[in-house]
């Protein structure tokens, strides 16, 4: 595929969002039919990249102005964004039908267009993979147009979420940019191909300080204690569909981000005391969500703690240091991604059917509402992790991962915060089934008749067929682990790959990022 056409993937909604003024004076149902057709057209390209991407095996990459990196911009598509650019999009297009039925405050057209800049963030900090600088670029389009979104609803909850989110989205941007700061301070460059054969000749301190601000900046978008405060409240407040985009997309985009730019340093010295910090922060993340879920009189919020309990576990994988605890730390984000999209997705429609998400609402649901409470029950015991439903097989994988890596005073934490995560939600399901409750409630056909099928018919196919999905996430995994065929695919400029070769012929040794750093000190 022409990279061209690849980059539709950031122009389409770029363009599209600014489009929606001019269409607004045709009324609410126009505007959200263009939603629709954008987030479709979104699909039909990400699905296409991603068949090109995998049926060929190798990455698409384009270069902004056709400067080659490291003094160019480059998006670079690997197995990694391609899958997870598809789900993004998916999902967005799922949301855009739902924002039908729950979106009623106006101006609508501010909401399309801020949904369309919010998949357009998510979607950039995945594709950025060879550019620090964009990265941060995305993620603060990303940040301002969550924050918009989260106060989208006028109340004076949604106001105070957003702020709270405006204040530690900001202390994260701080963290993130004196990160990276301090290390183009130390290699001149922000390509990350080139960051990554020069991160063994970087201080030490420089290295370690460096990787664990810009790891404490993305923490605030990846939803890592403690700096995950924001993310209860916005999720209660925003509108229901943005909500399941939080979940599904921004988050993603977060943990990707950590997870490249912690292995594209990982020759640095002192890597492993970063990855340490992060195990920490991910497991602490994993109790505190689940105690705190444990609490809730809210379904929407007890969910939204589940999510980042989810989270925890997702990078506490990614940080294992390891090929199997990406593998299983990716598979898991797919996993996530589906099941939290239906639990958000029914939770919402329940919100708007029966007027709000409190748990005195769920009483009789199997009775009243009985497709919206089954599905909502099959993504409650895919959640809790139950055999044949699809966490299951990415939690067991995460967990083995964590013991052979050494870090077993982390699993068993996770496995008893899993037992607390067990009884919430077979809560929520008695009182769904078991607790009478009100008269019969029409449903909506698409929203509980299709989308929500659809995806818990997915859930089960993946818990049941596990393989085929593992087979694609295992090459999503190794995109992101070996960075030296990350590096081997970029095509930086032929003056630093004649240096590269020449003055460093040890560069595809075990060895290279050392030698470049005694070379650079005047070694022999």
């Amino acid at each position: 595929m022409n990279g061209q056409y690849a980059s539709l993937l950031i122009a389409l909604p770029l363009i599209s969002a600014f489009f929606v003024p001019l269409i607004k004076g045709l009324g609410r149902k126009v505007v959200m039919a263009y939603l629709v057709l954008i987030t479709a057209l979104q699909t039909a390209i990400a699905g296409w990249v991603a068949n090109e991407v995998y049926s060929t095996g190798k990455p698409i990459i384009v270069m902004a102005g056709g400067w080659k990196p490291p003094v160019g911009i480059n998006l670079y598509i690997g197995h990694f964004a391609a899958l997870f650019v598809l789900i993004i999009a998916v999902i967005s297009f799922f949301m855009a039908f739902f924002s039908f039925k729950a979106v009623t405050v106006e101006p609508v057209d501010k909401y399309a267009m801020l949904f369309l800049l919010l998949m357009l963030g998510a979607t950039g900090m995945i594709v950025t993979g060879g550019d620090i600088f964009n990265l941060f670029v995305f993620m603060e389009i990303t940040s301002i147009t969550a924050y918009a979104l989260t106060a989208y609803n006028k109340t004076g909850e949604a106001a105070e979420a957003s702020m709270k989110y405006i204040v530690l989205g900001g202390i994260g941007s701080s963290f993130f940019l004196i990160g990276v700061a301090l290390i183009y301070g130390a290699t001149g460059t922000l390509n990350m191909a080139h960051l990554a054969q020069l991160a063994g000749a970087i201080d030490p301190t420089v290295a370690q300080v460096g990787l664990a601000l810009i790891i404490f900046g993305l923490a605030v978008e990846a939803e890592l204690f403690p700096l995950n405060a924001w993310a209860p409240d916005a999720y209660q407040a925003a509108p229901h569909p943005i909500t399941v985009m939080f979940s599904a997309l921004v988050v993603k985009a977060g943990l990707y981000a950590i997870a490249r730019l912690l292995y594209i340093l990982q020759n640095a010295n002192g890597w492993s005391g970063v990855l340490k910090l992060v195990i920490i922060m991910a497991t602490l993340t994993v109790v505190v969500a689940e105690f705190s879920a444990l609490r809730q009189k809210d379904v929407k919020r007890m969910i939204a703690y589940s999510s980042i309990s989810q989270v925890g576990m997702i990078a506490f994988a990614l940080a294992l240091g390891t090929q199997a605890g990406v593998d299983a730390g990716v598979f898991h984000m797919v996993n996530h991604a589906i099941v939290k999209a239906l639990l958000f997705l029914t939770v919402g429609y329940v919100g708007v059917a029966l007027g709000g998400t409190a748990i005195e609402n769920f009483r009789g649901l199997g009775k009243r509402m009985p497709l919206t409470a089954l599905t909502l029950t099959i993504g409650s015991l895919a959640a809790v992790g139950i055999p044949l439903f699809n966490i299951f097989w990415s939690k067991v994988r995460i967990l083995l991962a964590g013991v052979e890596a050494g870090y077993s005073w982390s699993v068993a934490l996770i496995l008893g915060a899993s037992v607390v995560e067990a009884v919430y939600y077979l809560r929520l399901i008695h009182t769904m089934w078991f607790v009478e409750g009100g008269e019969r409630v029409r449903e909506n056909f698409v929203i509980g008749g299709v989308i929500a099928l659809f995806l818990a018919a997915l859930i089960i196919a993946i818990g049941v067929y596990p393989n085929d999905i593992w087979t694609i996430v295992q090459k999503a995994g190794q995109d992101v682990f070996n960075v030296a065929n990350y590096i081997k695919n970029v095509p930086l400029m032929g003056g630093w790959e004649h240096e590269r070769d020449t003055d460093y012929p040890l560069y595809s040794s075990p060895c290279w990022s050392t030698c470049l750093a005694d070379k650079r000190e005047g070694s022999p």
